[in-house]
């Protein structure tokens, strides 16, 4: 090859390469930023009590918190339930979302966004990832009402179960893999990991019945229903005791808003 067409193909070489170049556009799609562009990071905080699956009840007094590297932001909603952080770096972020008679939820937030092949871009070129979070009231009409009688078998010389009026708690724990139906966790701006305050309840045993109010969803969510051991001198004969401890096996109810539920437990 002379050196002239060794010139030709260097220029042809850089015209080619010059023509690949796109604004915003990397190798990797997950650096924090691409020339300069920051992400804008979007919440959008509902009511998780009112409808199936997602809510469209906003919620307009919550105030949301971000925690990103060392940085910390805290914003309230705005009239549509909306929060927005600007200038943010990209990764996992620390996000918390109160409102005032409603569950806390603490989050794992994918800070990510993919490059502009997804066109998620606003006006001033910030990559725009969003979120929307359920959050459940604690007080109120849209509670579950969840009751019923404690029994176990305290005297064998009968057929019948007997009332436990020991001094015992039950306990309610939501399981926390129906949460994640009332969070986006399947693009950026995802759930990675999450946790809810107030939604563990406890009731104490008053003359063998129990009863307590939990928070709900229009769709269902599931608790855990638990309680206290106790010990207790069982009747074998008519003439002789033993000393026996008593567990309840966990069992699981599906509450919806404003329901009314009636679980009796028995205890082994």
């Amino acid at each position: 090859m002379n050196m002239k067409n060794t010139v030709i193909t260097l220029i042809l070489l850089v015209v080619v390469l010059s023509g690949c170049k796109k604004a915003n556009i990397s190798d990797d799609p997950y650096i924090d930023s691409i020339g300069g562009v920051k992400i804008r990071y979007i919440v959008s905080v509902v009511d998780g009590s009112s409808t199936i699956g997602k809510s469209d009840l906003t919620i307009d007094n919550a105030t949301v918190c971000v925690v990103v590297n060392d940085s910390v932001y805290e914003t309230p909603v705005d009239n549509n339930g909306i929060a927005v952080f600007s200038n943010l770096f990209a990764g996992n972020t620390i996000v918390q979302i109160k409102c005032e008679g409603y569950t806390t939820a603490n989050l794992v937030v994918d800070l990510r966004a993919m490059p502009d092949t997804s066109h998620v871009y606003d006006a001033s070129n910030h990559r725009v990832v969003s979120s929307i979070v359920s959050i459940f009231p604690t007080s109120g009409e849209s509670l579950a009402n969840v009751s019923g009688k404690i029994r176990a078998e305290l005297d064998l010389t009968n057929t019948e179960l007997e009332t436990v009026t020991n001094d015992i708690k039950v306990r309610a724990n939501v399981i926390a893999t129906d949460l994640y139906n009332y969070v986006d966790h399947n693009c950026s701006g995802g759930v990675i990991n999450l946790n809810y305050t107030d939604f563990i309840i406890t009731s104490s045993n008053s003359s063998g019945n129990y009863s307590m109010k939990v928070p709900a969803s229009a769709k269902g969510l599931r608790y855990i229903i638990n309680a206290d051991d106790f010990e207790h001198f069982q009747q074998i004969t008519a003439s002789s005791l033993l000393r026996k401890i008593y567990n309840l096996k966990a069992d699981t109810i599906s509450v919806q808003t404003g329901g009314t539920y009636i679980k009796d437990l028995i205890y082994q």
